[in-house]
């Protein structure tokens, strides 16, 4: 029956059928022939979407819709030039370092590549670069937010496989910078290869000028963040924080008029929409993933064919990176880190050497189809088809797998720090 299921969620796909439609449409048929009520679809769905987590999304969406309204994003992107324009690929070297910046705010993917991508589609528009471009270094630089701590899937994780979850933030730093120092690279590569424009030389009058102008709007990490790490609110709240914020640069700069703010407010809530219909349904899939117990078929399939550590965290990974391309991360950590966890510990393989890696490997299905929740929040917000944000992607998604990799054969790059601190 689940290979049924799957051909049948394979086939919508490729002929080019709506996500939801997809989704759904295979697991309605499962539900039918299994003889399972229809209505455990509202059930799943509900519950999935019953998650306070998921409330970062729609505010850091509306965050970054206002930003672009009341004209602050120039203002942001006019600063970030006057630092780095003068490489060529400055605005990708950006898009970066912001979705570093949110990563200290929501530790969600999916929040990061909707909440940055809205600002920098517009910016690669009026700056000559190719939206593809700017869309897909969106969608890469997201991966970093459940990485670099504060991170949700590392506490969720954490409980489940009983493992310190303070290890794992600490663990997760350095592996968050190398990957955003391997983005950086691979912006530098593909911009000296397309010739992408140079803003100009560099410039002191230039750069504070901008700042001077720039600094309010600054602000907005500097006050979300330190209210986050003192406690002041939590990553979901930061975001409603972010927005209350924002309207008042707006009655600052005197941007505001309340017609706009107003269709901001409906644009973000059907992109929002949409966006929870896959989610939703993403949970049902997941639902029926467990029922037809496809995790434990796949860690049957491979156990006992390895031996060595590295080559079993190979196939563990690699087992979790299929799972991503149609499952959100959660369900995958709840469903499969009890099986994999037994494994790991006969191995004598650091816990939160592997702990980190999965993570990481989870966040790497986000931006694949065809379930990838970043990937579709980046569509939904720059307007272009998900294979074409994908493919110009994969230059990027190539060089966080090779890092990935790296990682796998040099674990004292993971568990250095937490070894350092917190022994």
């Amino acid at each position: 029956m689940i290979w049924t299921f799957l051909f049948l969620l394979v086939l919508l796909i490729l002929l080019r059928a709506p996500i939801a439609v997809a989704l759904g449409l295979p697991a309605m048929a499962w539900l039918f022939l299994s003889d399972i009520s229809l209505s455990i679809t509202t059930q799943r769905i509900f519950g999935t979407l019953n998650n306070s987590i998921l409330l970062a999304v729609p505010m850091f969406l509306l965050a970054g819709r206002l930003m672009n309204l009341l004209e602050v994003t120039d203002k942001i992107f006019d600063f970030a030039m006057a630092i780095v324009g003068h490489i060529r690929g400055g605005l990708g070297h950006v898009v970066v370092v912001t979705s570093m910046i949110f990563s200290a705010m929501s530790g969600s993917a999916a929040a990061d590549a909707v909440g940055v991508g809205t600002i920098t589609v517009k910016a690669a528009r009026e700056r000559g670069y190719d939206p593809e471009f700017a869309a897909a270094i969106t969608l890469a630089a997201s991966t970093l937010a459940p990485v670099i701590p504060p991170s949700i899937i590392m506490i969720i994780y954490g409980a489940t496989a009983n493992v310190s979850i303070g290890k794992m933030f600490i663990g997760g730093i350095i592996p968050g910078l190398i990957l955003a120092a391997l983005l950086l690279i691979a912006v530098s590569l593909i911009a000296r290869r397309r010739s992408y424009p140079l803003d100009g030389s560099f410039s002191l009058k230039r750069l504070f000028t901008s700042f001077r102008k720039a600094f309010l709007v600054l602000l907005t990490p500097v006050i979300i963040i330190g209210g986050i790490f003192f406690g002041f609110f939590t990553p979901t709240e930061a975001a409603t924080a972010a927005v209350l914020y924002i309207l008042c640069l707006g009655l600052w700069y005197r941007t505001l008029t309340w017609k706009g703010v107003y269709r901001e407010f409906i644009n973000a809530g059907s992109t929002v929409g949409v966006l929870m219909l896959v989610v939703g349904i993403s949970g049902l899939d997941g639902w029926v993933f467990t029922r037809e117990q496809l995790p434990v078929l796949f860690m049957g399939a491979v156990s006992g064919v390895v031996s060595e550590p590295w080559a079993i965290i190979l196939v563990l990974l690699a087992v979790v990176l299929v799972l991503g391309m149609f499952m959100d991360a959660t369900p995958i950590i709840l469903m499969v880190t009890p099986v994999m966890m037994p494994i790991v510990n006969a191995a004598h393989i650091d816990p939160i050497h592997f702990g980190v890696l999965f993570c990481m490997t989870c966040v790497l299905g986000l931006v694949t189809p065809p379930v990838g929740v970043a990937l579709y929040g980046v569509a939904s917000v720059s307007k272009l088809p998900m294979e074409r944000i994908f493919w110009a992607m994969l230059p990027f998604f190539i060089a966080l797998l090779g890092g990935l990799i790296v990682m796998v054969f040099l674990p004292g790059i993971i568990t250095f720090a937490p070894s350092l601190f917190l022994e």
